[in-house]
């Protein structure tokens, strides 16, 4: 598995045998081995390069996934053996990591500077299985999960606010209704997602339907394409970095304007029902607390003591 992935990536016999620090010979006989045990030709010899068939690059994205998995536990071993609570492990939502989670984790490090911190963004779909798995400690979403198994513990209350391009129009107004926006070019979030279910759950309140140009699955996707001129977005108030306390903001690159529908949102935080966080993870939830309460935007206690 190791010498095809070499091969896939360096295109040649000879890189990859210099990539894995062994002889050409050995590489070439490896891929024939594995080509004549499979019964697939999984290269085309062109000019002295290896071009991957259809059937090698279908091969390729599976070992690419079994390949990361070893290099995560190969980490997680030796984070283990600094002891057991060397290492969290958190997921958090995009449009939280940077005004939320990124200052609690720097908070955190200073009171541990020993710890290694393991942390990703990802979807919310994909947190459950992370969290079971016990891939992550706990994680951060913008919006709540529901599963038997799982903590759910809110921490914040936040809103969807529509982002503008500079000069438009509707900036002239201090909010911002979805019968605005029903003329206007909309990057929007895909609506299999949970942002992208409020918004079209919203519209049909309302009685709008929006017209997307691009559809989504991050925040900071639809922030860079109006701060591109090609459309107007609704995103979560924290993804809208600039916002204030009233929902209104003036930047150089893009305007931020309340909607006058409520649309909410609850942040939470996810954990095993199963096993409780380590201790840092409850640390770390304490300083996502905190960030929260600086933004006059929590919600609850802080849940210390879980651990």
């Amino acid at each position: 598995m190791e010498v095809f992935r070499a091969v896939m990536l360096t295109g040649s016999i000879n890189a990859a045998a210099k990539m894995l620090y062994v002889s050409q010979p050995a590489v070439s006989k490896l891929v024939s081995h594995t080509e004549t045990t499979l019964g697939l030709r999984l290269f085309e010899r062109t000019k002295g390069r290896l071009v991957p068939t259809a059937e090698g690059q279908a091969l390729f994205r599976e070992v690419e996934q079994v390949y990361q998995s070893a290099l995560r536990v190969d980490e997680f071993a030796r984070a283990l053996a600094l002891g057991p609570a060397s290492l969290l492990r958190v997921a958090c939502s995009p449009s939280l990591a940077t005004t939320i989670v990124a200052p609690a984790i720097v908070e955190l490090k200073r009171r541990l500077p020993g710890l290694r911190v393991d942390w990703h963004t990802t979807l919310m779909a994909e947190m459950p299985m992370e969290v079971l798995s016990k891939t992550v400690d706990v994680a951060v979403t913008s919006m709540p999960i529901e599963h038997e198994h799982l903590e759910v513990v809110p921490f914040m209350r936040g809103r969807m606010v529509c982002v503008l391009p500079p000069g438009h129009s509707l900036a002239a107004q201090a909010s911002i209704a979805l019968a605005d926006l029903q003329s206007e070019p909309m990057i929007l979030f895909r609506r299999d997602i949970p942002f992208g279910t409020v918004i079209v759950q919203a519209c049909q309140q309302a009685d709008v339907e929006l017209t997307s140009v691009v559809d989504v699955t991050h925040a900071d996707q639809a922030l860079a394409l109006v701060r591109g001129g090609l459309g107007l977005a609704i995103v979560d108030e924290f993804a809208a970095v600039g916002v204030d306390g009233t929902g209104r903001s003036e930047r150089a690159d893009c305007i931020v304007r309340p909607l006058v529908e409520s649309l909410e949102m609850t942040s939470t935080f996810v954990y095993s029902k199963f096993s409780a966080p380590p201790a840092s993870a409850s640390l770390l939830m304490e300083a996502i607390h905190r960030r929260a309460a600086q933004l006059g935007r929590e919600v609850g206690n802080p849940p210390s003591g879980i651990a």
